[in-house]
């Protein structure tokens, strides 16, 4: 008797204590995930000061561009503009860096232009090669992978010169 009592007590606080850590876990991982209210969204994403350009205001180049595509209202370009500024700051003397913010009509002739489709989208462009790219989407993610990309086109860059 006191044999069964033991196992169902055992059991009894198994169950809870997995119940209880089902509970912290997930209140973690919603703590961890970025939520924005309306007022946040409708705000303009500020652009990190480490000499990004707006393209409208880009000079003559000899570099190649990175150009970031964004729209305010896009949680996931709000969350790529803090890399974007981080990638920027490292590699700003083998590229440079413009944003296009596409919530203005003044932009239309540019998402024609690349074919803009979805955001945030990151084209590079080499006026010395004379061709532009659309970067994949898996670059974005995070500021290592972002920097290992653009480095594959320096790499790219150098053995076509």
């Amino acid at each position: 008797m006191k044999t069964k009592f033991f196992i169902a007590l055992f059991i009894f606080t198994a169950i809870i204590f997995f119940v209880f850590m089902g509970i912290l876990i997930k209140k973690k991982n919603a703590a961890e995930e970025v939520k924005y209210t309306p007022s946040q969204l409708s705000a303009p994403i500020e652009i990190p000061a480490t000499g990004i350009v707006r393209y409208s205001e880009l000079k003559d180049h000899k570099k190649p561009v990175v150009i970031l595509f964004y729209v305010d209202w896009c949680t996931y370009c709000r969350r790529f503009m803090p890399i974007f500024g981080i990638v920027s700051e490292k590699l700003n003397k083998e590229f440079t860096f413009a944003v296009v913010n596409c919530d203005y009509s003044e932009s239309l002739k540019l998402l024609k232009k690349y074919n803009i489709n979805h955001f945030p989208t990151v084209y590079i462009t080499d006026k010395d090669l004379d061709f532009s790219y659309e970067m994949s989407m898996a670059g974005l993610y995070d500021a290592n992978a972002f920097e290992s990309e653009l480095k594959k086109h320096l790499k790219l860059r150098s053995k076509l010169k």
